[in-house]
Protein backbone atom coordinates (compact mmCIF):
# COMPACT_ATOMS: atom_id res chain seq x y z
CA UNK A 1 0.00 0.00 0.00
CA UNK A 2 2.81 2.39 0.92
CA UNK A 3 4.52 1.70 -2.43
CA UNK A 4 1.28 2.48 -4.26
CA UNK A 5 0.80 5.69 -2.28
CA UNK A 6 4.40 6.71 -2.96
CA UNK A 7 3.91 6.10 -6.69
CA UNK A 8 0.76 8.22 -6.77
CA UNK A 9 2.56 10.98 -4.92
CA UNK A 10 5.40 10.97 -7.46
CA UNK A 11 2.96 11.09 -10.37
CA UNK A 12 1.17 14.01 -8.76
CA UNK A 13 4.44 15.82 -8.18
CA UNK A 14 5.50 15.35 -11.78
CA UNK A 15 2.13 16.56 -13.04
CA UNK A 16 2.36 19.63 -10.82
CA UNK A 17 5.87 20.35 -12.08
CA UNK A 18 4.76 19.99 -15.70
CA UNK A 19 1.78 22.29 -15.15
CA UNK A 20 3.95 24.80 -13.33
CA UNK A 21 6.19 25.10 -16.39
CA UNK A 22 3.29 25.23 -18.87
CA UNK A 23 3.27 28.77 -20.25
CA UNK A 24 0.58 28.06 -22.89
CA UNK A 25 -1.33 28.58 -25.00
CA UNK A 26 1.04 27.52 -27.77
CA UNK A 27 0.58 28.65 -31.37
CA UNK A 28 2.11 27.52 -34.63
CA UNK A 29 5.01 29.82 -35.53
CA UNK A 30 4.24 32.55 -38.03
CA UNK A 31 6.35 32.17 -41.15
CA UNK A 32 6.68 34.49 -44.15
CA UNK A 33 4.52 33.28 -47.02
CA UNK A 34 3.71 34.11 -50.61
CA UNK A 35 0.30 33.38 -52.13
CA UNK A 36 -0.24 31.65 -55.48
CA UNK A 37 -3.16 30.54 -57.63
CA UNK A 38 -3.29 28.53 -60.86
CA UNK A 39 -5.14 29.00 -64.17
CA UNK A 40 -5.41 26.69 -67.18
CA UNK A 41 -5.58 28.67 -70.43
CA UNK A 42 -4.69 25.84 -72.85
CA UNK A 43 -7.50 25.64 -75.45
CA UNK A 44 -6.60 22.31 -77.05
CA UNK A 45 -6.01 19.62 -74.43
CA UNK A 46 -7.31 17.91 -71.30
CA UNK A 47 -7.37 19.13 -67.71
CA UNK A 48 -4.05 19.69 -65.98
CA UNK A 49 -2.43 19.31 -62.57
CA UNK A 50 -0.12 21.93 -61.05
CA UNK A 51 2.36 20.56 -58.50
CA UNK A 52 5.39 21.90 -56.68
CA UNK A 53 7.80 18.98 -56.55
CA UNK A 54 10.55 20.30 -54.25
CA UNK A 55 8.97 19.87 -50.79
CA UNK A 56 5.60 19.36 -49.13
CA UNK A 57 5.05 22.16 -46.61
CA UNK A 58 3.30 25.23 -48.03
CA UNK A 59 3.25 23.67 -51.50
CA UNK A 60 -0.29 24.12 -52.88
CA UNK A 61 -1.50 22.24 -55.92
CA UNK A 62 -4.27 22.28 -58.49
CA UNK A 63 -5.88 19.02 -59.60
CA UNK A 64 -7.75 18.45 -62.87
CA UNK A 65 -8.00 22.14 -63.71
CA UNK A 66 -9.94 22.32 -66.97
CA UNK A 67 -9.54 24.95 -69.67
CA UNK A 68 -10.65 28.31 -68.16
CA UNK A 69 -10.53 26.82 -64.65
CA UNK A 70 -8.68 28.35 -61.71
CA UNK A 71 -7.92 27.92 -58.02
CA UNK A 72 -8.07 30.47 -55.20
CA UNK A 73 -4.93 31.95 -53.71
CA UNK A 74 -3.12 29.51 -51.42
CA UNK A 75 -0.25 30.02 -48.98
CA UNK A 76 3.07 29.16 -50.61
CA UNK A 77 6.61 28.93 -49.25
CA UNK A 78 8.61 31.79 -50.78
CA UNK A 79 11.98 31.56 -52.49
CA UNK A 80 12.98 29.43 -55.45
CA UNK A 81 10.33 26.75 -56.14
CA UNK A 82 10.17 23.91 -58.66
CA UNK A 83 6.79 23.60 -60.40
CA UNK A 84 5.55 21.07 -62.92
CA UNK A 85 2.31 20.97 -64.89
CA UNK A 86 0.98 17.57 -65.99
CA UNK A 87 -1.97 16.49 -68.11
CA UNK A 88 -4.73 14.83 -66.07
CA UNK A 89 -7.96 13.94 -67.90
CA UNK A 90 -9.46 12.17 -64.90
CA UNK A 91 -11.35 8.91 -65.08
CA UNK A 92 -9.06 6.02 -66.02
CA UNK A 93 -6.28 7.82 -67.87
CA UNK A 94 -3.52 6.18 -69.85
CA UNK A 95 0.06 6.16 -68.61
CA UNK A 96 0.92 8.61 -71.36
CA UNK A 97 -1.63 11.11 -70.07
CA UNK A 98 -0.56 11.16 -66.42
CA UNK A 99 3.17 11.26 -67.17
CA UNK A 100 3.05 13.98 -69.83
CA UNK A 101 4.79 17.10 -68.51
CA UNK A 102 3.57 20.32 -70.11
CA UNK A 103 5.74 22.72 -68.13
CA UNK A 104 8.71 22.27 -65.79
CA UNK A 105 10.19 25.46 -64.38
CA UNK A 106 11.96 26.97 -61.40
CA UNK A 107 10.01 29.99 -60.14
CA UNK A 108 10.84 32.59 -57.50
CA UNK A 109 8.31 34.08 -55.09
CA UNK A 110 8.66 36.83 -52.49
CA UNK A 111 6.96 36.71 -49.11
CA UNK A 112 3.77 38.75 -48.71
CA UNK A 113 3.21 38.96 -52.47
CA UNK A 114 0.44 37.44 -54.58
CA UNK A 115 0.98 35.58 -57.85
CA UNK A 116 -1.11 33.99 -60.60
CA UNK A 117 0.53 31.09 -62.45
CA UNK A 118 -0.97 30.40 -65.87
CA UNK A 119 -0.26 27.64 -68.35
CA UNK A 120 -1.23 29.17 -71.69
CA UNK A 121 -0.87 28.67 -75.44
CA UNK A 122 -1.36 25.70 -77.73
CA UNK A 123 -0.07 22.30 -76.64
CA UNK A 124 0.01 20.80 -80.13
CA UNK A 125 3.39 20.80 -81.86
CA UNK A 126 3.87 23.51 -84.46
CA UNK A 127 1.00 25.70 -83.26
CA UNK A 128 1.54 29.38 -82.48
CA UNK A 129 1.62 30.72 -79.83
CA UNK A 130 3.26 27.70 -78.24
CA UNK A 131 2.47 26.54 -74.73
CA UNK A 132 4.30 28.33 -71.94
CA UNK A 133 4.12 29.06 -68.24
CA UNK A 134 3.26 32.69 -67.50
CA UNK A 135 3.58 34.16 -64.00
CA UNK A 136 1.84 37.39 -62.99
CA UNK A 137 2.65 39.27 -59.81
CA UNK A 138 -0.68 40.66 -58.63
CA UNK A 139 -0.22 44.13 -57.05
CA UNK A 140 -3.63 44.06 -55.39
CA UNK A 141 -4.67 47.64 -54.51
CA UNK A 142 -6.91 49.09 -51.83
CA UNK A 143 -10.10 49.93 -53.71
CA UNK A 144 -11.52 52.06 -50.90
CA UNK A 145 -15.22 52.77 -51.50
CA UNK A 146 -14.93 51.75 -55.17
CA UNK A 147 -14.18 48.53 -57.06
CA UNK A 148 -10.74 47.99 -58.59
CA UNK A 149 -10.43 45.87 -61.73
CA UNK A 150 -8.07 44.97 -64.55
CA UNK A 151 -7.89 42.83 -67.70
CA UNK A 152 -5.41 40.07 -68.60
CA UNK A 153 -5.26 38.80 -72.19
CA UNK A 154 -4.88 34.99 -72.33
CA UNK A 155 -6.53 34.70 -75.74
CA UNK A 156 -4.15 32.52 -77.74
CA UNK A 157 -4.68 33.28 -81.42
CA UNK A 158 -6.52 36.55 -80.79
CA UNK A 159 -5.27 40.00 -81.73
CA UNK A 160 -4.68 42.78 -79.25
CA UNK A 161 -7.98 43.99 -77.81
CA UNK A 162 -9.80 47.08 -76.61
CA UNK A 163 -12.05 46.71 -73.58
CA UNK A 164 -14.77 49.19 -72.66
CA UNK A 165 -17.00 49.02 -69.59
CA UNK A 166 -20.73 49.78 -69.65
CA UNK A 167 -23.54 49.66 -67.10
CA UNK A 168 -25.68 47.47 -69.39
CA UNK A 169 -24.96 44.95 -72.11
CA UNK A 170 -27.04 46.91 -74.63
CA UNK A 171 -25.34 50.27 -74.09
CA UNK A 172 -23.24 51.74 -76.87
CA UNK A 173 -19.62 50.67 -76.60
CA UNK A 174 -17.69 53.58 -75.10
CA UNK A 175 -14.12 54.74 -75.49
CA UNK A 176 -12.04 51.82 -74.24
CA UNK A 177 -11.08 51.73 -70.60
CA UNK A 178 -8.17 49.51 -71.67
CA UNK A 179 -6.70 50.04 -75.14
CA UNK A 180 -4.56 47.79 -77.31
CA UNK A 181 -4.12 45.07 -74.68
CA UNK A 182 -1.64 42.62 -76.19
CA UNK A 183 -1.55 38.85 -75.78
CA UNK A 184 -0.32 37.95 -72.26
CA UNK A 185 -0.45 41.59 -71.14
CA UNK A 186 -1.96 42.52 -67.78
CA UNK A 187 -3.35 46.04 -67.49
CA UNK A 188 -2.98 48.22 -64.44
CA UNK A 189 -5.92 48.21 -62.06
CA UNK A 190 -8.56 50.91 -62.61
CA UNK A 191 -11.35 51.89 -60.22
CA UNK A 192 -15.07 52.27 -60.73
CA UNK A 193 -18.05 53.07 -58.52
CA UNK A 194 -20.07 50.07 -57.41
CA UNK A 195 -22.74 48.90 -59.84
CA UNK A 196 -23.16 46.62 -62.83
CA UNK A 197 -20.18 46.31 -65.15
CA UNK A 198 -20.25 44.77 -68.61
CA UNK A 199 -16.94 44.09 -70.35
CA UNK A 200 -17.17 44.91 -74.07
CA UNK A 201 -14.21 43.29 -75.82
CA UNK A 202 -13.19 44.06 -79.41
CA UNK A 203 -10.10 43.15 -81.37
CA UNK A 204 -8.28 46.31 -82.38
CA UNK A 205 -8.96 45.67 -86.09
CA UNK A 206 -12.76 45.41 -85.75
CA UNK A 207 -15.76 47.06 -84.09
CA UNK A 208 -17.41 43.68 -83.52
CA UNK A 209 -17.59 42.34 -79.98
CA UNK A 210 -15.81 39.01 -79.69
CA UNK A 211 -17.35 38.15 -76.30
CA UNK A 212 -21.14 37.95 -76.27
CA UNK A 213 -23.99 37.09 -73.94
CA UNK A 214 -24.22 37.37 -70.18
CA UNK A 215 -20.65 36.18 -69.74
CA UNK A 216 -19.58 39.76 -70.35
CA UNK A 217 -21.08 40.89 -67.04
CA UNK A 218 -18.81 41.09 -64.03
CA UNK A 219 -19.97 39.34 -60.85
CA UNK A 220 -22.07 41.45 -58.48
CA UNK A 221 -20.85 39.74 -55.31
CA UNK A 222 -22.99 39.55 -52.19
CA UNK A 223 -23.22 41.61 -49.03
CA UNK A 224 -22.16 39.97 -45.79
CA UNK A 225 -24.43 39.26 -42.83
CA UNK A 226 -22.52 39.33 -39.53
CA UNK A 227 -25.58 38.13 -37.61
CA UNK A 228 -25.53 34.90 -39.62
CA UNK A 229 -21.73 34.82 -39.87
CA UNK A 230 -21.73 35.40 -43.62
CA UNK A 231 -18.75 37.28 -45.03
CA UNK A 232 -19.00 39.63 -48.00
CA UNK A 233 -18.32 38.06 -51.39
CA UNK A 234 -16.44 40.42 -53.65
CA UNK A 235 -17.84 41.74 -56.91
CA UNK A 236 -18.78 44.92 -58.72
CA UNK A 237 -21.66 45.54 -56.33
CA UNK A 238 -19.47 45.45 -53.22
CA UNK A 239 -17.22 48.38 -52.30
CA UNK A 240 -13.62 47.43 -51.64
CA UNK A 241 -13.59 44.52 -54.08
CA UNK A 242 -10.71 43.86 -56.47
CA UNK A 243 -11.47 41.84 -59.63
CA UNK A 244 -9.53 40.56 -62.64
CA UNK A 245 -11.19 39.83 -66.00
CA UNK A 246 -9.28 37.08 -67.85
CA UNK A 247 -9.82 36.92 -71.63
CA UNK A 248 -9.79 33.37 -73.04
CA UNK A 249 -9.99 32.16 -76.65
CA UNK A 250 -12.48 29.62 -77.92
CA UNK A 251 -11.33 26.03 -77.53
CA UNK A 252 -9.91 24.22 -80.55
CA UNK A 253 -12.66 22.31 -82.34
CA UNK A 254 -12.18 18.55 -82.12
CA UNK A 255 -9.62 18.80 -79.32
CA UNK A 256 -9.90 17.26 -75.85
CA UNK A 257 -10.55 20.66 -74.26
CA UNK A 258 -14.10 21.52 -73.12
CA UNK A 259 -16.18 22.74 -76.05
CA UNK A 260 -16.17 26.55 -75.92
CA UNK A 261 -17.28 28.01 -79.24
CA UNK A 262 -16.35 31.68 -78.77
CA UNK A 263 -13.91 33.83 -76.80
CA UNK A 264 -14.97 34.43 -73.21
CA UNK A 265 -14.19 36.41 -70.09
CA UNK A 266 -13.78 34.69 -66.74
CA UNK A 267 -13.67 36.79 -63.59
CA UNK A 268 -11.68 36.17 -60.42
CA UNK A 269 -12.05 38.11 -57.19
CA UNK A 270 -8.54 39.08 -56.17
CA UNK A 271 -9.67 40.63 -52.89
CA UNK A 272 -12.94 40.39 -50.99
CA UNK A 273 -14.08 43.34 -48.86
CA UNK A 274 -13.40 43.01 -45.14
Amino acid sequence: MRVKQLGLALVGALAFTACAKDEGPFFAPEVPLAYTRFINAIPDTVSVDFRFIDFLEYSPYGIQIAFRGFTPYQATAPGSRHLRVFTDPGGSPSLGDVTRILADEQLTFEANKYYTIVVVGFSRAGQTPALRLQVYEDPIPDAGSNVAFRVVHLGSGLQSVNVGITAAGTDAIPTPTFSNVAYLAATAYQTRATGTAWFRVQETSSATEIVTGNGRQGPAGAAGDPLNQLTTIGGFGQAGSVVTAWLFPRSVAGSRAPNVTAPSVIFTVDKHPR
